[in-house]
């Protein structure tokens, strides 16, 4: 938490990037603070600034981490990984983003057998047996222990030739006099810039759960959609999709997080295949 705090500058940011709630996150820093017995962070209505101690705390911290990924590396690398990897991911990005990885991890392990469960359900990973669940978005309060892998990021788009139809917008506002293409029953959109935030509410003229076919409504000039970046980067550089309000963000911001039924007893199956998948990730942005 604290290495997250100091990167982010906030509490809300960093607990949004460990999956947990802004209070969580903020007892944990609390907690850590009371007991290093010093203030590791200058507070003010804004933002976080790290003290001398804080500074001091973060070099030292990350010099664990790069030990301890440093032994995790080297352990992956001679000893041979065997067994059985069960993991459910959305469909839409098990399709379009992790069965790649997927693919590299079995070169790189052949040892290891894979089942890939694209659902988009959330699975209660105890009761289905599953080992490990990759999630894309905002995570919800859980009992389950998340690790976000990656930001990610989100914008708005729609086909030239639906573009060119009804104009592209300049304001949010306008939004609501288009056709909304939507994932699942987001039928608000909200966006931020220079402090600034709005919401649209966005009138319906498709719906459904499966990112790829609002993805293809989008691409065939039915509306706009809100899709992630990395599901529809091959669709901006060929211009099947045109980009719009590339200067707002997004809100909230999401992210790609590897999900764990438990701490305890992690099978090295797991491991490996949330450090090859940050590798990856690192190679291939999401």
């Amino acid at each position: 938490m604290f290495i997250a705090v100091f990167e982010e500058g906030s509490i809300r940011a960093a607990s949004e990037r460990l999956g947990m709630t802004a209070a969580g996150g903020s007892k944990r820093l609390l907690a850590l603070e009371d007991s290093v017995g010093r203030r590791l962070f200058n507070r003010t209505t804004r933002k976080l600034s790290p003290t001398s101690d804080g500074e001091k705390l973060y070099q030292h911290a990350l010099s664990i981490l790069e030990s301890v990924e440093k032994a995790e590396r080297g352990f992956f690398q001679k000893t041979e990984i065997t067994g059985h990897l069960r993991i459910t991911a959305s469909a839409t990005f098990a399709q379009g983003y992790l069965s790649s990885v997927v693919s590299s991890y079995l070169k790189r392990y052949p040892g290891v057998i894979v089942d890939l469960h694209p659902t988009d359900q959330l699975v209660d990973l105890a009761a289905h047996g599953t080992d490990l669940a990759i999630r894309h978005g905002v995570m919800a309060d859980s009992s389950l222990i998340a690790q976000r892998i990656a930001a990610s990021r989100r914008l708005i788009c729609a086909a030239p030739q639906y573009w060119e139809k009804q104009g592209m917008p300049i304001s949010p506002k306008e939004l609501a006099m288009l056709d909304g293409l939507i994932v699942g029953k987001d039928s608000s959109w909200a966006m931020s810039r220079g402090g600034v935030k709005k919401t649209c509410k966005i009138r319906k003229r498709f719906s459904s759960s499966l990112g790829e076919v609002v993805r293809q409504m989008a691409i065939d000039g039915h509306g706009v959609a809100l899709l992630m970046d990395w599901h529809v980067r091959d669709d901006l550089d060929s211009g099947a999709l045109l980009e719009a309000f590339s200067d707002w963000a997004i809100e909230p911001p999401v992210g790609i997080y590897a999900v764990y039924p438990s701490r305890e007893n992690i099978a090295p199956t797991v491991l490996s295949f949330v450090a090859h998948l940050k590798e990856w990730v690192a190679a291939h942005p999401v």
